[in-house]
């Protein structure tokens, strides 16, 4: 199940990646026309595999989590439940998100491009490699 989170986050993740530096980039310089052609083509892609892979990744993340979060002790939340938290949480609102836009066609009322989450997703596995050494 982690392989299959780690893989969907990867796929998504590399959307991201390629939408954010290389596609943003090439509409400085294409023309107008070129770079719409490119980002359709692009998209032709994107849209048969991305959104299968970013519910892959929210549904195991969230088998990840049942697996992974352990017992609340007495005082508390531990460090690593609280990174974990936060990082579930992340992944929740961009998992969501994407489902409403990609599924029912309900766009997003504020941060329309893909920057926030690309953002997101480099803080999200940020706290995953930190979450194992608090």
């Amino acid at each position: 199940m982690k392989l299959l989170h780690i893989f969907s986050v990867l796929i998504y993740g590399g959307f991201l990646f390629t939408d954010n530096l290389i596609l943003m980039r090439m509409q400085k310089t294409l023309s107008k026309k070129k770079y719409e052609e490119v980002r359709a083509y692009f998209q032709g892609f994107t849209k048969s595999i991305v959104p299968k892979a970013l519910i892959t990744a929210v549904i195991s993340g969230l088998y990840l989590i049942h697996t992974t979060f352990g017992p609340i002790a007495e005082t508390g939340l531990s460090n690593f439940q609280i990174i974990l938290s936060i990082k579930a949480l992340l992944g929740l609102w961009l998992g969501l998100r994407g489902i409403l836009q990609v599924f029912f066609g309900i766009q997003p009322l504020i941060f329309k491009s893909h920057r926030l989450p690309f953002i997101l997703v480099i803080l999200i596995i940020l706290l995953s490699q930190v979450m194992w050494s608090v």
